[in-house]
């Protein structure tokens, strides 16, 4: 793939990740007509610089964000949207630099967590974890067998954090520190 193409690929891939992001943030949702766009474009535009190599390095990409994605979906810790969005990432970046944007899109959504969790619990008293993890444990002692309790709704860990802007981060520093 040339250079031209590489640029606008990653411009694309830029613009996606920040409309899903401003969505995430205002509405706590990523649009479909928005991921399915991303999609689209990445197939497409990976089909006309590389042709039958780059449509299938595009599919490959997508299933890898899809690949990468759907534990946490399975576990509740991320929405449909996060998984639609990182295989839209995915069939523009392609695999190797999606695997690279999920590293740095998972450290960076932790920092992010951590950081709405503290002003959660310091602005507005939201629960710590603690007593929650000493029933577990505590329970775990004696009768020897591993247990989860949810958290309550005002326990830090049932907060709902958009993660688009994490996934941003991810997908537009892989392609401009690795690509």
């Amino acid at each position: 793939m040339d250079l031209t193409a590489a640029k606008f690929i990653v411009g694309v891939t830029a613009l996606l990740v920040i409309a899903a992001s401003v969505n995430d943030l205002k509405m706590r949702k990523i649009p479909n007509a928005l991921v399915l766009s991303g999609i689209l474009l990445g197939v497409t535009l990976n089909s006309l610089a590389n042709g039958w190599q780059g449509f299938g390095a595009s599919l490959v990409g997508l299933g890898a964000g899809l690949v990468v994605m759907l534990p946490g979906y399975l576990l509740r810790c991320t929405g449909g949207g996060d998984v639609k969005l990182v295989a839209a990432v995915g069939s523009l970046l392609g695999a190797k630099l999606l695997f690279v944007a999920f590293v740095i899109t998972a450290l960076v959504a932790g920092l992010w967590a951590l950081l709405q969790g503290t002003l959660a619990w310091a602005r507005r008293g939201a629960l710590l974890p603690f007593g929650r993890y000493g029933a577990m444990l505590t329970f775990f002692i004696a009768s020897k067998r591993l247990t989860y309790i949810e958290p309550d709704e005002k326990e830090v860990a049932a907060l709902r954090i958009p993660l688009a802007p994490a996934i941003a981060v991810g997908s537009i520093a892989a392609p401009l520190l690795f690509g």
